[in-house]
C-alpha cells in the first residue's frame, strides 16, 4: 500500500506534540524553564523524527529504539536541565508514559471520525489543560493532608525544583543573622553549582577551615549547631541562597536571601520531600 507522507506535516505536529510533553513533565518535576528552552528541545524531537522518517530504519529496530531513547534524554536534559541521575531516567520513563496517555486519549476521541488539524490542535490542547488540573489538584491534595508544597530555589540565575516537607518541629535559626534555617539535601545543588563549588561545600563540611575556594563566599558558609530528641548535639554546614518560593494552593510565598543546612549524612528526609522547610517560613 502506497502513502504520500509530508515532512512538513510530520515536523510540525511533532512539534506541537513534544512541547506539550516536556511541559507536562515540567510541571510534574517541576522544572522551571524557559519556553524557548522548551521549543527548542521539542524542535530536536521534531528533526529527529523526521530523519527516522526519511532514513527508514526499518530492519533495524534495536538501532531505532536506541536513537529514540537518546534523542528523548536529549530533550530532557535541554528542556528540563536534568542532565544525571535517577531523576533523569524517572524524567524520561514519566515523558514515555504521558505519551502513552495523550496517544490513546486522542485516538479515543477521533474514533470513527477523520483526524483534522483542528481537531488534532483541540485535542492535544484538552489533554493538556486535563493533565496540568491532574497535576495541580494532586500537588493541593498533598499539601493539605501531609503538608508537602513544590518548593523553587534559585541561585545565580540557576533554578531548582523539589518538594519541601512544612516541618513544626523545624526550629532552628542562624546565629549571626536570625533568620529561619531549613534543611535540604545536598543532591539539590548539583543543577545549580559548579562541580568544583560542590565539591567545596563536601570539603568544607568533612574539614573545617581547610576551604581554599574564594567562590565559596558567595553562597556564605557558616556552621550551625544542633540538637534532636534522643540524639547527641551536632554540626551543620549552612548555606545562604538567592531566592526560595513556596508554592502553597493559595499563594507563592517569596522568602529572599533563605538559609539552608546541607544534610549530607542520612537524615528524616523522605524520598517524597527533599527540603524540611523551617516553621516560620509560613506562619
Amino acid at each position: 500500500m502506497y502513502y504520500e507522507v509530508y515532512i512538513d506535516v510530520v515536523f510540525v505536529t511533532n512539534l506541537l506534540m513534544d512541547y506539550i510533553l516536556l511541559r507536562l513533565v515540567g510541571k510534574i518535576f517541576r522544572c522551571r524553564r524557559t519556553r524557548g528552552r522548551y521549543l527548542l528541545a521539542a524542535s530536536v524531537g521534531a528533526l529527529f523524527s523526521c530523519f527516522i522518517l526519511y532514513v527508514q530504519m526499518d530492519g533495524f529496530l534495536p538501532v531505532v529504539i536506541l536513537l529514540h531513547g537518546a534523542c528523548a534524554m536529549g530533550m530532557i536534559r535541554l528542556g528540563l536541565g536534568l542532565k544525571k541521575g535517577s531523576l533523569l531516567v524517572k524524567a524520561m520513563l514519566a515523558m514515555y508514559f504521558t505519551a502513552f496517555l495523550l496517544g490513546g486519549f486522542m485516538e479515543a476521541a477521533a474514533a470513527g471520525n477523520e483526524l483534522t488539524w483542528k481537531m488534532f490542535v483541540l485535542f492535544a490542547i484538552s489533554a493538556y489543560l486535563g493533565l496540568s488540573g491532574f497535576i495541580y489538584l494532586s500537588d493541593s491534595i498533598r499539601a493539605q493532608r501531609k503538608n508537602i508544597y513544590p518548593v523553587t530555589l534559585s541561585f545565580q540565575g540557576k533554578v531548582q525544583s523539589a518538594y519541601g516537607y512544612y516541618d513544626t518541629g523545624n526550629l532552628l535559626s542562624d546565629p549571626v543573622s536570625g533568620a529561619p534555617v531549613s534543611v535540604m539535601k545536598p543532591e539539590l545543588l548539583e543543577t545549580m553549582l559548579p562541580g568544583e563549588l560542590l565539591d567545596g561545600l563536601k570539603h568544607l563540611n568533612e574539614n573545617p577551615g581547610e576551604s581554599e575556594s574564594t567562590e565559596l563566599v558567595l553562597l556564605k558558609p557558616r556552621f550551625l549547631s544542633y540538637r534532636t530528641v534522643g540524639h547527641e548535639d551536632g554540626v551543620m554546614l549552612t548555606i545562604t541562597l538567592e531566592d526560595l518560593c513556596i508554592h502553597t494552593p493559595g499563594e507563592v510565598v517569596h522568602i529572599s536571601g533563605p538559609v539552608f543546612a546541607l544534610a549530607f549524612e542520612p537524615s528524616a528526609l523522605g524520598n517524597e520531600y527533599k527540603v524540611l522547610l523551617n516553621s516560620r517560613l509560613l506562619h
